[in-house]
């Protein structure tokens, strides 16, 4: 079919005036002759043959498989419309709650970025070979891709090297996935298997391990099961560092962690600002994780507590503040997204930082609507819960200062932002 698009959707895809056919991988304005590709909630998605008009913003893309990989959605689209894409989706979602500045977006590497990853492992009989990588856009395959572009390199160069140590295994069909953790100078793979490994199987991914400097671990049943395999030793620990407050972290590979260092840094560095931070201050880190943002708060402040739901997490952020010698933060587990929410001490802070998953900070706060928190600075992955979370706090008082995007995940669909609210 020929079809013309006018809107691109925060969903990755194009679609036409009437909203009944969307194209992957098509850019607003753009006129294209596609083949059908799925069909979805009474909506067609069609595959791009050729683009017969493409829109000044097209690019080629940098990776082969772009055009099928669900790794990434907007590889094809210039990377300042990206970023300006975004933004308006953050605009949109924030709706009649509106900043009284908005930030200037917060961009990093485009590729050889992505830290943290969880790949499928699919052996395929039509093929006669194992593939590792993303599923595929719109369909539950596993890509077929050699390389990835915004994988770390040590991974995203060496996919084919993954591919041919499970081939070898004695059972390459009892592999479903591997998660992949880097730190700065380490890179952690999860191996998950369904069915128990011979004495060859352990050599060989033990070589892989050598071979390509990857640290591997074995997960045979859930989280509680992993356990290192290569080095043979008992440190199960990736490191990262802020340089800018002199910390390093220690964490699990299956422990949460941001999937962009690069951002991460500057990240912080925008929150702190934000925050304003003074020597006595006392500052409250909601959904702290293993205390990203809480360490570099506690060396400019006062006192932190980071509150978390995970005790894992909670755990790690205290062996990290001890790590790094702060005796001024203190880790709580705790159920933020229950109604009735305890947080210890909670008027005693001044300054107040979320980061919060997609559902956002909904409990937390209709509790800061009712609390007198000098400033308020909101990290988020969910323009949406954004835009809800935002006007409970404006009800409540707040003056919302300022908003931007945060590129952490280029050439995808995610919009992470920041936002600032003052009393």
């Amino acid at each position: 079919m020929t079809i013309a698009v006018t809107t691109l959707h925060p969903d990755g895809y194009a679609l036409s005036e009437d909203g009944r056919h969307a194209v992957i991988g098509a850019l607003a304005g753009e006129v294209l002759e596609a083949v059908p590709w799925a069909r979805k909630q009474k909506k067609r998605y069609f595959k791009i043959q050729t683009v017969n008009t493409a829109a000044p913003t097209r690019v080629e893309p940098e990776c082969a498989a772009a055009n099928h990989c669900g790794g990434c959605s907007f590889q094809h689209l210039e990377p300042q419309a990206q970023i300006l894409f975004k933004q308006q989706q953050l605009i949109d979602a924030l709706g009649d709650t509106q900043p009284a500045t908005l930030l200037e977006p917060m961009m990093g590497p485009l590729f050889d970025y992505r830290s943290k990853a969880r790949l499928g492992v699919k052996f395929v009989e039509k093929k006669g070979r194992v593939l590792v990588g993303f599923r595929e856009k719109m369909k539950p395959y596993v890509a077929e891709i050699d390389t990835c572009k915004v994988l770390k390199k040590a991974v995203g160069e060496n996919l084919a090297a993954l591919a041919a140590a499970v081939s070898d295994l004695s059972d390459p069909r009892s592999v479903p996935q591997i998660e992949v953790a880097a730190g700065d100078t380490e890179t952690a793979l999860v191996i998950r298997h369904l069915e128990d490994l011979t004495d060859d199987d352990l050599v060989r991914l033990k070589q892989l391990g050598e071979d390509y400097a990857f640290s591997i671990y074995l997960q045979p049943g859930n989280e509680s099961t992993v356990h290192k395999l290569y080095p043979d030793d008992s440190y199960e620990r990736l490191i990262y560092t802020l340089p800018d407050y002199d910390l390093s972290y220690a964490f699990h590979p299956l422990d949460f962690t941001q999937v962009n260092q690069s951002i991460n840094r500057k990240m912080i560095r925008q929150a702190l600002h934000l925050l304003d931070l003074k020597p006595t201050d006392r500052v409250l880190d909601s959904f702290c994780g293993i205390g990203n943002f809480s360490l570099p708060l506690a060396r400019n402040a006062a006192y932190v507590t980071g509150i978390e739901l995970s005790q894992t997490s909670v755990l790690r952020g205290a062996e990290n503040a001890l790590r790094n010698g702060l005796t001024n933060v203190n880790f709580v587990a705790s159920d933020l997204f229950a109604e009735d929410c305890e947080i210890p001490e909670f008027q005693s802070f001044n300054k107040i930082l979320l980061d919060p998953p997609r559902s956002g900070a909904l409990e937390v706060c209709k509790k800061l609507a009712t609390h007198k928190a000098e400033r308020v600075v909101y990290v988020s992955c969910n323009p949406t819960t954004l835009g809800r979370d935002a006007a409970i706090l404006v009800a409540g008082g707040y003056r919302f200062e300022a908003a931007g995007v945060i590129d952490m995940f280029p050439h995808t669909t995610h919009v992470e932002s920041i936002a600032c609210f003052t009393r």
